[in-house]
């Protein structure tokens, strides 16, 4: 080997090296904060968890004993939307690689490996981008992924919320993207992974993120329209590699728009000093929602370096103060009707349907723990120039030290609250029912009715717009007909079909025990809602009618992924080579 083939595959080891360290520290910080959750196994998640545990019970049992696409949760609501329900997480490539493992372990997985890949993106921006050392980098990675804010949020249940630790990566690509094309097609996958996993606020505020940025390099117009091209490369790769998801949710959400009534919730300023100084409060208090919405300890001593990195922030960092003082001012919710989060939540679409100004915190913490790490850098060169390079060395070790206390301590907090999250019942083993039906006697607890082929009418979860159709309870057939020219033979049923033999001596209905949606295709016939039910108009003769639920946008939605998605890779291979 030449001695510059030797020197580049040094290189690329080193790198390698160290990219594999980096992911060994963030999982290894990751399970350390969740060992509490991972040590109570078997038992489930609490809070909104088990909503989230069923959805996932309802796709793996839809890919192992259907073997189809998780396209129809039969198990909730009488059936809804499940790949379409834009707070799905079922169609994330991760829940499908941990397709063999089960719920209960894949839920804890989810959470672990998000928080490390939060630790990972936050070193990254810190290192690249605030050109931190990697002591500062350490205290702020930690500060940001493994302390209560996001530590609670998700483990209280959240399962779908998890892309807010991908802000710092997001930001980083961005700005990174107006001088190379590579780091937009990276940004538009990035944001396409997130939507794939569910994402109904990170995806709209990290974007609310990047253009707030982006008002920072509106000038001069060179630079504008640099900015533009790279937008419009990211618009492009997530529009079409996340579409075989995001068509369907667009559709969902024009039939089925979500209104949001009583959203005034505005932050005092008591509350903003517990937000992040308070370990013990109440849980229903005089804000707008529980404790565990605004819950974001770091403690005093984080909040002094924070406050000291504000200080240090140079000049071309101008901008970095202005997007952290935007959040700061969203977080704080309808304080006045000029507040900036009062003006999306009133006029702008998507913002319109959604609440808890304060989760703005998720994304600000991104900004503290940056200013964390800037205290320890530029505090000791300054002691340095007025006291003396010892004097600096000294101020180095005690800035490095506080803020890994600082950070220990949040960190430790944040394990503690986890241990309180997972408190649900241990998924019991079942025998499933030869037919998936309704309700009827012996139903398993929540968790388990999906394994069991039982579904409920009751509904958890905000996308319960398939809630009240008359539909029938017990072991009985899933179609009949009351009309008595039409009589029905068979019917059998999986998550995502009916097949339905019919003798029809003249035109009638066929009722079919599962609520409307216009998803639902037949190959007979005109698929009709009758009271929120799903009823099918045949014609007369004797039929076999194949009934499927196939989310409108779908098809158009694999195509240009797959589109999308080879365009975007071989583009990056493209530009790797030369």
């Amino acid at each position: 080997m030449t001695p510059r083939f030797a020197l580049l595959a040094s290189l690329g080891s080193s790198r390698l090296a160290r990219a594999i360290g980096l992911a060994l520290l963030a999982l290894g910080l990751s399970v350390v904060m969740y060992w509490p959750a991972l040590a109570s196994y078997p038992v489930s998640q609490g809070g909104d968890g088990p909503m989230f545990h069923r959805m996932v019970e309802a796709a793996k049992v839809s890919w192992s004993r259907y073997h189809e696409l998780p396209l129809w949760n039969a198990y909730e609501c009488g059936g809804a939307p499940l790949w379409a329900n834009p707070e799905s997480i079922v169609s994330s490539p991760l829940i499908l690689l941990m397709q063999p493992l089960n719920t209960t372990v894949t839920m804890r997985v989810w959470y672990v490996v998000h928080h490390a890949f939060g630790f990972v993106a936050m070193w990254l921006f810190a290192r690249h981008e605030l050109r931190l050392s990697r002591g500062a980098a350490l205290a702020a990675s930690v500060i940001f992924a493994l302390t209560v804010a996001h530590g609670s949020q998700y483990a209280g249940g959240h399962a779908a919320l998890v892309g807010f630790l991908y802000a710092p990566a997001a930001l980083l690509f961005w700005r990174r993207a107006e001088n190379d094309a590579r780091f937009a097609v990276g940004l538009g996958l990035l944001f396409a992974w997130m939507f794939y996993e569910g994402a109904p606020y990170p995806v709209p505020h990290v974007t609310l993120l990047l253009l707030a940025e982006t008002l920072t390099r509106a000038w001069p117009p060179r630079r504008a329209l640099a900015v533009a091209k790279s937008g419009a490369i990211f618009g492009a790769v997530f529009l079409s590699v996340s579409a075989a998801r995001l068509l369907p949710v667009l559709d969902q959400l024009r039939e089925h728009p979500r209104l949001i009534v009583n959203e005034t919730d505005a932050l005092s300023w008591q509350t903003v000093t517990d937000v992040y100084l308070a370990k013990v409060h109440e849980w229903r208090f005089s804000q707008g929602y529980v404790w565990g919405e605004y819950i974001g300890y770091v403690g005093i001593l984080v909040v002094a370096l924070c406050l000291v990195g504000v200080l240090f922030t140079r000049r071309t960092e101008a901008w970095y103060v202005a997007v952290a003082a935007l959040f700061f001012a969203l977080m704080l919710g309808h304080f006045a009707t000029y507040a900036p989060w009062h003006v999306l939540n009133t006029h702008v679409f998507p913002w319109k349907s959604m609440r808890v100004p304060v989760r703005f915190r998720l994304i600000l913490l991104l900004f503290l723990a940056g200013w964390v790490g800037m205290a320890v850098d530029r505090l000791p060169p300054l002691v340095a120039r007025w006291f003396g390079s010892r004097a600096g060395g000294r101020a180095r070790v005690v800035m490095l030290g506080l803020a890994l206390l600082g950070a220990g301590d949040a960190m430790g907090y944040s394990t503690d609250v986890v241990r309180t999250k997972f408190d649900g019942p241990i998924a019991q083993p079942v025998v499933p029912g030869v037919r998936l039906t309704m309700g009827g006697p012996q139903m398993a607890g929540f968790i388990d009715q999906p394994r069991q082929n039982r579904g409920r009418l009751e509904c958890w979860g905000e996308w319960n717009f398939t809630a009240g159709a008359p539909q029938w309870e017990g072991d009985v057939p899933q179609a009949r007909s009351t009309d008595p020219n039409v009589v029905v033979e068979v019917a059998n049923r999986t998550q995502n079909t009916f097949t339905i033999d019919v003798d029809a001596r003249a035109p009638g209905r066929v009722l079919v025990n599962v609520p409307y949606d216009r998803g639902w295709r037949t190959s007979i016939g005109e698929a009709r809602n009758q009271d929120k039910l799903l009823v099918l108009d045949v014609p007369a003769g004797r039929h076999r009618i194949d009934l499927k639920y196939w989310p409108a946008g779908l098809t158009l939605g694999f195509f240009l992924t797959a589109l999308g998605l080879g365009s975007s890779l071989g583009f990056l291979l493209r530009r790797r080579r030369t």
